[in-house]
């Protein structure tokens, strides 16, 4: 069974590997340096699916899903707190993809899109920009003379493209 402990500040999944697994801000197995936590402040125990955790007396607490306890059974997406610090429960079989291996695989896709990209502006710094299928087009392939009237629709009466222009605000379908 994995277990792991996913917080809901945006920090990387806490995965559990032990089945005897001490939580603490200092001198534990996972530390969590947060102001509200105490240097121990619970156990975590891993036993036939499933998850207990015990406070160890500690001046802000743990809660489970809003209530103070000294010892609870924890089920998977069950709500927890250390002090402050607030966090879901993540409990799956074995060979289920857990939430830190999927936060690991998002951010090697970030890491590998970014040195793509970094690899091509390198390679040629005056390609454009894409943004979705549409590329934005660099200020050296823009014509001088280009100004605003040249995107301004033809005279009333020419046709462009299937269209022909009426007034400013009419446009005649000619298909």
């Amino acid at each position: 069974m994995k277990a792991e402990l996913i917080p809901d500040n945006g920090d990387p999944p806490i995965t559990i590997t032990r089945d005897v697994t001490v939580v603490g801000r200092r001198d534990a197995d996972v530390v969590i340096d947060h102001p509200s936590m105490s240097k121990r402040h619970c156990v975590l125990v891993k036993t036939d699916g499933l998850l207990v955790i015990r406070d160890l007396i500690t001046t802000n607490g743990t809660k489970v899903k809003g209530q103070k306890i000294r010892w609870a059974a924890l089920l998977p997406g069950d709500r927890i707190a250390f002090g402050g610090y607030k966090l879901r429960v993540y409990l799956g079989p074995d060979d289920a993809m857990a939430p830190s291996e999927l936060y690991l695989r998002r951010a090697g896709k970030v890491a590998e899109l970014k040195q793509a990209k970094e690899a091509l502006r390198e390679a040629d710094p005056k390609q454009p920009q894409r943004f979705g299928s549409f590329a934005a087009p660099s200020l050296e392939d823009m014509p001088s003379s280009a100004s605003f009237d040249d995107l301004a629709p033809p005279p009333s009466g020419e046709s462009s493209a299937g269209h022909a222009f009426v007034d400013d605000d009419s446009i005649i379908d000619l298909d």
